[in-house]
């Protein structure tokens, strides 16, 4: 190469580096597939061994991507949460900031961008309807912070639910079905949260909303979802599982507390009563909750249930009900965020509106408002606390304190705005 011109060899530094670019993109996103190792008795797990002599292809770019982080300004911003006051006085920007919202579409062009720019949300959902592959999805969600740096607004956080299998927002990409996960050891778990991680960072997915924590009972919602039935598999697999996303600097939301295993059906299909006492809840389905409430390794922010519980009063949804709320706030001793579960999920239960779930939501003491969609529904709810704000139904510190937990979140989660771009 000493001979070359010096334009010619930045051109075959340059082929190398999109020829590393190009593996990168085949290995890492791609190898969730049926090709995968497999092991003793047909896991598909190798070992972690495995992983550290040949190490992972985002550990080789590391050098490659940090030098392009560096050359590059972070999407967005991270304001400070307003003062009671300033709430008072202009609410609307502010309770925006509690809602995490979706759209269906796929394109860069699609009309939701229009309002995210008018509206500042504090987050955006994606689900399969957004998701065709990789280089897609990164160009989404650098759409996404685009739009929100453009308008002046705080950077929204990025969340999908990417537990695994069935229940992945992203069906081609890390991890296996937690069931599946849940079979291997600790190592083994804790490589495939780093890789699923991993991923997400890459393409600018900030939250995943998950792991699920439930402990499965047969012809439960937890039967073929969950990591174990056994309440000590189950919290080995959550702690391991927070603790790698964590030093990736991806944020999980684990939940749905306090669980809802043991419930009739599926929460988020209709009314789903769980019959377990207090102390059964406390002594089983919380556990793995407990293991992560708090600590160095204490999840940054965890998700409620739509579940019914004998436990309680037999008729709230958790993600509504004060109670339930202030289990993991006081006795579990959780600091972070609270996540609603699904709120348009949630009326299926109540039989009352969106608008009047999420106000609920907020005056139970969740922080941040997941509302899937549609337009119609998220308008609603936008209205309505806006509204209960104004009238004092909801007092400004409520708000305030929702705010500063959702500004810890997004801080926590600043490295994992900016997609890879890969095409």
């Amino acid at each position: 190469m000493s001979r070359l011109a010096p334009q010619a060899r930045l051109a075959v530094v340059a082929a190398a580096v999109l020829l590393v670019l190009g593996g990168a993109i085949y290995v890492l996103f791609l190898r969730g597939g049926d090709d995968g190792p497999v092991t003793e008795a047909g896991s598909r797990f190798g070992s972690e061994d495995e992983g550290r002599r040949g190490g992972t292809l985002i550990d080789t770019l590391a050098p490659v991507l940090s030098a392009r982080a560096a050359g590059r300004r972070r999407s967005g911003s991270d304001p400070a949460p307003p003062s009671e006051d300033e709430l008072a006085r202009v609410p609307g920007d502010a309770v925006a900031g509690l809602f995490v919202v979706g759209f269906r579409g796929k394109l860069r062009d699609t009309s939701f961008f229009g309002r995210l720019g008018a509206r500042p949300y504090g987050g955006v959902l994606l689900t399969r309807a957004n998701y065709e592959q990789p280089q897609q999805l990164s160009g989404l969600t650098s759409k996404i912070q685009e739009v929100a740096r453009e308008a002046g607004h705080p950077a929204p956080i990025v969340a999908a639910q990417q537990e695994g299998g069935d229940f992945s927002a992203f069906a081609n990409l890390e991890p296996l079905p937690q069931v599946d996960v849940g079979e291997g050891n600790r190592d083994q778990i804790r490589a495939s949260a780093r890789r699923a991680a991993e991923q997400l960072k890459a393409l600018g997915v900030s939250l995943n909303l998950g792991p699920n924590a439930d402990v499965a009972v047969a012809g439960g919602p937890g039967q073929g979802r969950a990591f174990s039935d056994v309440p000590a598999k189950v919290t080995t697999a959550i702690k391991t599982t927070v603790a790698a996303y964590n030093r990736v600097g991806v944020a999980t939301a684990v939940g749905p507390f306090p669980g809802h295993g043991a419930a009739s059906q599926d929460p988020d299909a209709g009314p789903a009563p769980v019959g377990l006492g207090i102390k059964e809840l406390r002594d089983a389905d919380m556990s793995p909750f407990a293991a992560v409430a708090s600590g160095a390794n204490a999840a940054p922010a965890m998700q409620m249930s739509n579940a019914i519980y004998v436990a309680y009063d037999s008729v709230t949804p958790a993600t509504i009900l004060p109670a339930a709320v202030e289990e993991l706030r006081e006795r579990l001793n959780f600091k972070g965020t609270i996540v609603s579960a699904d709120l348009v999920a949630t009326t299926a239960t109540t039989g009352g509106t969106v608008g009047e779930a999420a106000v609920q939501a907020l005056k139970a003491g969740v922080d941040l408002l997941v509302v899937p969609g549609g337009r119609a529904q998220q308008d609603e709810a936008y209205r309505d606390v806006v509204a209960a704000v104004r009238s004092g139904d909801i007092p400004a510190e409520r708000i305030v304190a929702a705010l500063k937990r959702i500004a810890k979140l997004r801080a926590l989660t600043r490295d994992a705005r900016d997609p890879v771009k890969l095409g």
